[in-house]
Order: structure tokens, then C-alpha cells, then sequence
């Protein structure tokens, strides 16, 4: 019989409150039945609902208070499965490649890094390569019974989100890069693959669970060897029509300057990246190691690398002020290189704004990023995670069979196996597990 359309509706409203309410426990932490009450504007029936239901999926569990007070009757609170069920986190970088493995509500299981240190390393093959590798032995060492979810990308380049598309990374040299397809084949996990831009995931860390969430419009700003930005506004991250809202590093700010990557000429990232840095302090190059020997320098009174830090800053200044004026957010965060010089020339940037911004009765708040370096990883982990705090329902329950519980069935191309008669098992991650062994999956494809 068809669906009626007060079914769907009421449907829908339950998908919502479930979505709510997870998603408030990953980002918030364990959390009475009481308060989630009071926060959701629902009754305690409906919160008992929905979180029997959460439970029956295995996303969330009844925990001790953390803060409890050591005498009389302990009290529990609602949080999430951290270990039962996790997201593969990724940072392709132009130095290095970041992976971690993180579980529901923030909690990082491991880690791994392998450093990029020729143009050949940065080749799709080779990284697509190394992530697979990193990837899958990361799995192996995973908790027993482990659930993988998905698997989040953070590139620095113009990303279609939709298809996982790498349109351009003029500082990895990549245009036209299928990337969600080329890892999924490799992991061959059996999980989605999603894939972002690496600062606009970290303005999403940030807005979800970091220095951001109090506000609904925010600009993040990473700059390494390139400068990208993440812009939030309205509580919606801005993408364009083809992934390339937020390139901010190639804003025009100096008609006459240097050549950039992208073909362009006086981008903001080729007058205050860190290799315009490393030029005005006479380095030829170096890297990150380079870049924190010229910060250290400025700040130990070095004539030098204090000159090349001020040019530097003035660049930065006249990038900001640009954006303030353009898009007006409440907050603008600064990660990767610009987090360390916001330490040593706060002042300056912030009389440069003061100066320079259209609404200087209200000053617009220069922050450092709450998720420090890792804020791009920990964007890509919430990439991953959106698959299932969007939908908890495509996790399966748990089913009761004459008095047995039994674990739900992994989902096919994000829906549950049509079969008759006896129902196979899903793969989970147990002791010894070979690295060719894929990890149970709970997802959409």
C-alpha cells in the first residue's frame, strides 16, 4: 500500500528529530535526558523515543555522568558510540598528507602522516596510492567490531562536492581529478568517499564544533603554501556553482605582482603565503621548517625577518579588509601559517581592519581556529560524519529474534539487502584482521 502523505510527513519529522538529536550529542558531548528535553523543545516520551531508537542503531548509549558527585546515586547521560563507529579523516596537503581515524563525537583513534617531498610524490597515482595504504592499515588496528561509515577528503582546490571532483589544485598541479571515485576503487572499503575543499571544511570544524558556533556567518582562512578560505554565511557553507566559492587566495590585490599558479597575476596568496614570506626574509625555499625559522626570527627582534614579517602582514591586512567588506561576518578565523603570525601581529591586523573596514563600529573578531592545525582534518572527519547525522535511519536497528539480539544487516548502495531466509552477517572489524579485509559499512555510495 502507498505511503500516505501524513505518514511521510510524520516520517520525515521523526528522520529530523533523530538528526537533531545526535547531532547535538556529537557536537555538544553526553548530555542528560533531562537537558535534551529542555534543548529540543520535546517531550520526555519523545526524547525517550528517539533515543531508544538511536540505540537500537548502535549510534548512541547510556554513559555515567563525567562530573558526577562522588557520594549517593550515580547518574547517567546520553552519548555517542565513539568506538563503534567511526569515519576516515584525510588532508591532502602540498607538504604532507594528514589521515585519521575518528570516531563519533571528535574522538581521533589514530592518526597517520607521510610527508610529500617531490612533484612526483604529489602525482594523483602516488597519493591516491598512499592514502589507500595509510588508509587500510589504519583499519587493521582499528577497535574490534568497529563500524566504518565513510571516508572525507580535504584538498586544496576547487571541489564539485556533489561528484567528488577535483576541478583545480593549481598548487598540486591536479585539474579535472575524480577523486572520490579514484579512492573509493582503491580503499575498496565499500564505504562513500566525500571530498571538499580543504579551508572550507575547516570553517565547517569550526562553525560545527569549534571558536565558530556561536555565529551563523564566519570566514575561515588557511594559508600554507597556498591561501583558501571557508565561508559560512547564513549558517550555510558558500560553494559557487562549481566549487569555487571561497578561493580567496586568488582575490587580485596587486595588478603588477608575481605570477601565481593559477595563471593569474598579484593573487593574495602569492603576497602573503609562505612563500612570500620565505622570498622577503632571502630564503629560496625550506617549507613549514623555513617559514617557523623566519616566525622565530621576527619575534627575537631579527632586522630581517621582522621586515619580511611586516610586508607580510601588510598583504594579510589588505586581504581581510577586502573580505570584511564583501561579505561582513561576525568572526574570521585564521589557521595554518596566518594562526602563528595573528600571535606575533595581532595588533597590527586588527588596526588594519579597524582602518580599512566599511563597518568599523563594529569590529569584526579576529579568532584562532579551536581544532589548531588539525581544523581541515577535523572538517573532513565532519564531511563523513554529515552522511549519517543528516540520516541516522541509514543505519539499520538492531533486530530481536526469539529473545537474541542481532547486529543490522550493513547497508548495499545505501539501502538495506531485499533477501528471503537466513540474513548474512556484516563485516566488522575483528582481531587479526587481514589489511586485504574490509571493515563493516554503514553507508550510502
Amino acid at each position: 500500500m502507498a505511503r500516505t502523505e501524513r505518514g511521510a510527513t510524520q516520517e520525515g519529522v521523526r528522520r529530523h528529530n533523530l538528526s537533531t538529536l545526535v547531532g547535538h550529542l556529537h557536537r555538544h558531548g553526553p548530555t542528560s535526558r533531562a537537558q535534551l528535553t529542555r534543548l529540543l523543545g520535546l517531550n520526555r516520551a519523545t526524547i525517550g523515543s528517539l533515543v531508544d531508537d538511536l540505540a537500537s542503531r548502535g549510534l548512541v548509549e547510556e554513559q555515567p555522568e563525567p562530573e558526577r558527585r562522588p557520594r549517593g546515586r550515580p547518574s547517567k547521560v546520553i552519548g555517542v558510540s565513539s568506538r563503534a563507529f567511526a569515519v576516515l579523516a584525510v588532508e591532502v596537503g602540498v607538504d604532507a598528507l594528514n589521515l585519521a581515524l575518528v570516531g563519533l563525537g571528535g574522538l581521533v583513534i589514530a592518526r597517520q602522516r607521510s610527508e610529500l617531498r617531490q612533484d612526483q610524490d604529489r602525482s594523483v597515482e602516488q597519493v591516491v596510492e598512499t592514502i589507500a595504504r595509510l588508509g587500510r592499515r589504519m583499519l587493521v588496528r582499528a577497535p574490534v567490531g568497529m563500524t566504518l561509515l565513510a571516508v572525507g577528503v580535504a584538498v586544496p582546490g576547487a571541489v564539485d562536492t556533489e561528484s567528488g571532483m577535483v576541478n583545480f589544485a593549481p598548487n598540486l598541479g591536479w585539474r579535472h581529478v575524480p577523486l572520490a571515485l579514484l579512492l573509493q576503487r582503491s580503499l575498496s572499503a565499500g564505504v562513500p568517499v566525500r571530498v571538499g575543499n580543504d579551508a572550507s571544511l575547516g570553517a565547517m570544524a569550526e562553525h560545527s564544533r569549534g571558536v565558530g558556533s556561536r555565529v551563523n556567518d564566519l570566514i575561515y582562512v588557511h594559508a600554507e603554501v597556498g591561501v583558501g578560505g571557508g565561508i559560512i554565511s547564513g549558517g550555510r557553507m558558500l560553494e559557487g556553482a562549481r566549487g569555487y566559492g571561497g578561493e580567496v587566495g586568488h582575490l587580485q590585490v596587486n595588478p603588477s605582482g608575481r605570477s601565481c599558479h593559477c595563471g593569474s597575476r598579484g593573487c593574495w596568496e602569492t603576497e602573503s603565503g609562505e612563500a612570500a614570506l620565505l622570498r622577503r626574509a632571502g630564503r629560496g625555499g625550506g617549507g613549514r621548517a623555513a617559514v617557523e625559522e623566519v616566525l622565530r626570527l621576527a619575534q627575537t627582534g631579527d632586522p630581517v625577518a621582522g621586515r619580511a614579517l611586516d610586508e607580510t602582514v601588510r598583504w594579510i591586512g589588505i586581504g581581510l579588509v577586502s573580505l570584511v567588506n564583501a561579505l561582513n561576518p561576525e568572526i574570521l578565523i585564521l589557521g595554518g601559517m596566518f594562526d602563528e603570525i595573528l600571535d606575533l601581529a595581532g595588533p597590527a591586523l586588527r588596526r588594519a581592519l579597524a582602518q580599512g573596514a566599511y563597518d568599523s563600529e563594529q569590529p569584526v573578531e579576529l579568532a584562532k581556529p579551536s581544532f589548531g592545525k588539525e581544523a581541515v582534518l577535523m572538517g573532513a572527519a565532519e564531511l563523513a560524519f554529515n552522511l549519517v547525522l543528516e540520516d541516522p535511519t541509514m543505519v539499520p536497528g538492531l533486530r530481536v529474534e526469539a529473545g537474541e539480539r542481532r547486529a543490522p544487516e550493513p547497508l548495499q548502495n545505501g539501502r538495506r539487502p531485499q533477501r528471503r531466509g537466513a540474513r548474512p552477517r556484516p563485516t566488522r572489524v575483528e582481531a587479526g584482521t587481514p589489511e586485504s579485509a574490509q571493515v563493516a559499512v554503514r553507508g550510502k555510495s
